[in-house]
């Protein structure tokens, strides 16, 4: 219940602030919101993780550089607690970095002589080249400067970035689902690339209206998230929050000029768009029957019964377990020690050890588990390995003592003799 409620209140602040940062009226809430909700979901219904909290301070630091644009410039002091927070959360934080930088760039370039370059559809910068302007650059990348030096607030310090950038380039990231990009054809697929096209039209009208200016900071932040998402489906998630502020523009031109005409129309739809997403989702249902049972056969499609096999009959040393049942072991079967979690996918030791180095040939049978050190194999059906199990139990090496539809339980024939 408490990690549920922590969750919604995540998701719904970082709603909260990328809407104020792309100031959206109720206008474009009510057509944005859902179509967002729906993109998001397969980020949001996995867990309360702490790519969430990221979203939620990519939020608040964007809002934090609306509240600049508007002239009041002393909010953006905020973004140094903000950075030292981030850091201490979640890696996500270089991109929050990243993003930041290039913001500031645009944004500079944008106000500058640079910009003096006619261009048909480059709107008239502002006071170019006055002092105030100069005060205003240097102010930026003060921040960012003192933001950087924040996020060295850590336990780890400057080790933390030697940490995050171990995981660019790492061979065993094409194993792992959110580094691999989206299964061409397939529905997150269309979804990415229907917003694409969606955020192509709001550019075009943009380019039209002579808004490229005030934009381009936002342009090129989605670009160049879209571009990552191509590749690694992670980016997905902050780059359709990111677009908000494009992809209102649409929205803007069909809106009706009087108020209570736009009342008249988005009213009905709020209630019809809540009223459906509460009748598919059932939230009181889930909250009233979720249990550790109810997210193993929903979710990890896990075994509680194999669990209680395996401490039963004192199956726990020498152990291979599920790279994802790693978590669910820990938080109820502590007599189990699993021989990897999920969330140690790109681990080292001092001594350059990884685990999941070891375990992911074993569990693709690309290694012969029968040369392991292994003596209990505790794997679900659907791994390359369990058909090596069974091969190894027709052979006479390996005896399975367990099986149902989720979990599957082989133990060495010479431990059992020894």
């Amino acid at each position: 219940m408490g990690l549920s409620l922590a969750g919604a209140l995540i998701v719904t602040l970082t709603f909260y602030f990328f809407s104020k940062a792309a100031n959206l009226s109720f206008w474009e809430q009510v057509f944005l919101f859902p179509i967002l909700a729906y993109l998001e979901q397969p980020l949001v219904m996995v867990s309360f993780r702490g790519h969430l909290l990221s979203l939620l301070f990519l939020g608040i630091l964007y809002f934090l550089l609306t509240q600049f644009m508007k002239g009041k410039r002393w909010w953006l002091y905020l973004a140094v607690p903000l950075f030292t927070l981030w850091s201490n959360f979640h890696g996500e934080f270089i991109l929050g970095l990243g993003l930041f930088f290039i913001w500031i760039v645009l944004y500079v370039t944008c106000h500058s002589g640079l910009s003096r370059i006619r261009m048909g559809f480059w709107s008239r910068p502002d006071q170019i080249g006055t002092p105030q302007n100069d005060a205003r650059w240097k102010f930026l990348f003060g921040m960012f400067i003192l933001s950087f030096f924040a996020t060295l607030i850590n336990p780890f310090s400057i080790g933390i970035y030697q940490e995050t950038f171990r995981h660019f380039g790492n061979p065993f990231q094409q194993y792992i689902v959110e580094w691999l990009p989206f299964d061409t054809y397939s529905l997150l697929w269309w979804n990415l690339e229907g917003w694409g096209i969606f955020l192509a039209i709001n550019i075009f009208i943009i380019i039209k209206q002579k808004k490229i200016t005030k934009n381009l900071p936002y342009i090129v932040s989605t670009a160049t998230l879209f571009a990552l998402s191509l590749s690694i489906r992670r980016y997905a998630w902050p780059m359709f929050l990111v677009s908000l502020p494009l992809a209102k523009n649409i929205l803007c031109l069909i809106k009706p000029k009087e108020e209570k005409l736009q009342f008249v129309i988005t009213a009905p739809l709020f209630i019809l768009f809540y009223i459906l997403i509460i009748y598919i989702r059932n939230p009181l249902a889930d909250l009233k029957t979720m249990s550790w049972d109810t997210y193993c056969k929903r979710y990890l499609l896990c075994s509680p019964n194999s669990a209680q096999f395996l401490i039963g009959n004192g199956l726990t040393n020498n152990l291979l377990t599920f790279y994802s049942w790693g978590g669910w072991l820990i938080a109820n079967y502590p007599q189990i020690k699993p021989s990897i979690d999920g969330r140690m996918h790109l681990w080292q030791d001092k001594t350059g050890y990884s685990a999941f180095a070891y375990y992911y040939p074993l569990e693709q049978a690309w290694k012969n588990v029968d040369e392991s050190k292994y003596d209990t194999v505790y794997m679900p059906p659907t791994k390359p390995i369990y058909k090596k199990m069974k091969e190894l139990v027709r052979e006479g090496k390996w005896v399975m003592v367990y099986e149902d539809n989720f979990a599957g339980i082989f133990v060495r024939k010479n431990s059992i003799a020894s």
